[in-house]
């Protein structure tokens, strides 16, 4: 189990993906907003209040990332430790991160599950506590790749083949 030493995170990509959405919605919505309201005889509001169907299909699209979320992991699994940590981007001021820091031994499943109509997939953990009680911790990961999911599956079925 030496070999083991994985470190995965999702920041750049999000971060791009984020700015991209917020220069799309400033682009398609507020200027356009700003000039229709204040200069609405000018060609430029005159242009924009005919063409109002783009802004309006950027909000849906803006809410949708709002309301499913995107989500900034870090996944670290070294020989002796498996940490993981999720939370919201946009608006993860408002709940606690999601976050576990356990030894192997502690570690008896794990599952993934693609999200339909999501960018976001879960990774749920089954943790065995001090006390014997198995705790289901459940991660949303954005835009994990398929070699991230592939690695961290190989070392996770290691792990528990280990514990058994």
């Amino acid at each position: 189990m030496s070999k083991i030493n994985i470190k995965y995170n999702n920041r750049i990509k999000l971060v791009l993906l984020n700015s991209i959405l917020y220069i799309l919605t400033v682009s398609t919505v507020i200027i356009p907003l700003l000039f229709i309201n204040f200069s609405p005889t000018n060609g430029v509001g005159h242009f924009f209040s005919n063409n109002l169907s783009y802004g309006l299909i950027t909000i849906p699209v803006f809410f949708y990332f709002i309301v499913v979320g995107t989500f900034i992991y870090k996944i670290k699994i070294n020989p002796y430790i498996v940490q993981i940590t999720s939370y919201r981007m946009m608006i993860g001021f408002l709940r606690p991160k999601d976050y576990i820091d356990i030894a192997h031994t502690m570690v008896k499943d794990y599952s993934f599950f693609n999200r339909p109509f999501s960018l976001n997939s879960t990774l749920m953990i089954k943790i065995k506590t001090d006390s014997g009680k198995i705790i289901a911790k459940r991660f949303n990961l954005t835009l994990i790749t398929e070699k991230e999911f592939k690695a961290i599956s190989k070392v996770l079925d290691r792990i528990i083949v280990k514990n058994n």
